[in-house]
């Protein structure tokens, strides 16, 4: 009777251990998605294109030079 305490005593501190390892590893893992990428509207065409992509003029987003110069063209 003595050994099988001593076995579940022993199982225990294994299992202590291991579940502490393991929420020690989950909780430094970085997040595993990026960050959506932030989006603008054109002013011409309406499409919806990233930050990066975008070009900015005079406060409004454009998805390219063509729709940039369209859009002054047609401003008063």
């Amino acid at each position: 009777m003595g050994t099988i305490l001593r076995l579940l005593i022993l199982a225990g501190i294994v299992w202590f251990i291991y579940s502490f390892i393991r929420r020690t590893l989950a909780q430094q893992q970085p997040p595993q998605q990026p960050p959506a990428p932030l989006m603008h509207q054109c002013a011409e065409c309406g499409v919806h294109i990233p930050q990066h992509e975008a070009i900015l003029f005079e406060g409004l987003y454009f998805c390219g030079e063509t729709h940039k110069n369209n859009y002054l063209q047609r401003k008063p």
